[in-house]
């Protein structure tokens, strides 16, 4: 049963790390390994697929964990995907498998997971932790309540804690990792009770566990009406964000740009402002002026060292149109 499984893991960090290494070690079949980003030495003190050598490399966490999961396990087949989960991807990024489990670090990612799993029918798994709690709950489209359900609307910006404003205790987004592995396992082998329609929370500090019923909203926006706003937002213009507690800003184009990363670093290299530190097909990694550039064949580019989207975006318009 878990050998014909097929899974995918959205977000390689915190939550993602103990929950991938669980599911290799059970022997779950397939495991597609979604994440955006790069391994930072910031990230080894909670995200245990990673070791110091991979932050030196200017590795992929994707392929850092498909690479890891393979020590792991042999008999699996972890499939790495360095891609960001976005209205125009996320169909194709979760198509194709059994369940769907929650490893993001923001609200409006888990929201678009909600509407994309409950237009194509996929089961996912929802996990959150900030702090010293964290929460996690099983949504089976058509059978449960979704996470619209659970969170009726999707806070203002700012208006709820983040990692980066209020921090994270390394352990608490691994016992969620931990506690959506064991519910991926029983859901494939049928034993155990499923936290279908409940959700659990837990507080490290008091190490208090309560498990809480919830219900369908008979008017939901998502698993009732069927609307899917953040599905369907055209992407006009390139985007951009400041990454949860990084110091690092991730631009994205509004259409892939389809980027020759050989020649585009071969060109970069002839200018003395700017340092090429990895050039593969896959990945451009240049520095200028104390910030690192990572950019990818499609255009997005990951600005290491500045909060500031002003200046990441400046940096990357003397390298890319974008």
């Amino acid at each position: 049963m878990l050998k014909q499984a097929k899974v995918a893991i959205l977000g390689l960090g915190a939550i993602g790390s103990p929950l991938a290494i669980y599911l290799a070690s059970a022997g779950v079949g397939y495991i597609r390994l979604i994440d955006r980003d790069l391994v930072e030495l910031s990230n080894i003190q909670r995200q245990i697929l990673y070791e110091e050598k991979d932050t030196v490399e200017w590795k992929p966490k994707a392929t850092a964990a498909k690479e890891k999961l393979e020590r792991v396990n042999s008999d699996i087949v972890p499939e790495a995907r360095f891609e960001d989960f976005n209205p125009a991807t996320a169909e194709e990024l979760v198509a194709d498998v059994d369940l769907v489990l929650d490893g993001t670090d923001n609200l409006e990612a888990r929201f678009l997971l909600n509407e994309v799993c409950v237009k194509n029918n996929i089961p996912f798994i929802y996990g959150a932790a900030i702090e010293d709690y964290g929460a996690v709950s099983f949504i089976v489209p058509g059978e449960t309540p979704c996470l619209r359900c659970i969170i009726p609307e999707l806070p203002e910006p700012g208006s709820l804690p983040t990692c980066e404003t209020a921090g994270v205790l390394g352990p608490a987004p691994g016992v969620v990792g931990m506690i959506e592995a064991a519910e991926a396992i029983k859901y494939f082998v049928g034993f155990g009770e499923l936290l279908r329609s409940k959700l659990l929370y837990f507080d490290l500090s008091s190490l208090s566990f309560e498990i809480i019923d919830v219900h369908r909203n008979p008017n939901c926006p998502t698993c009732v009406r069927e609307e899917f706003p953040l599905l369907n937002r055209e992407i006009k213009q390139s985007t951009i964000s400041t990454l949860c507690g990084r110091n690092a800003v991730q631009i994205s184009p509004k259409a892939d740009l389809g980027l020759n990363l050989q020649a585009l670093g071969e060109n970069l290299r002839k200018n003395p402002e700017f340092e090429v530190k990895k050039l593969t097909g896959d990945l451009l990694v240049v520095e200028h002026g104390g910030l690192s550039i990572a950019i990818t064949p499609s255009g997005r580019a990951i600005v290491r060292n500045t909060n500031s989207e002003k200046r990441a975006k400046s940096v990357l318009s003397r390298i890319i149109s974008c």
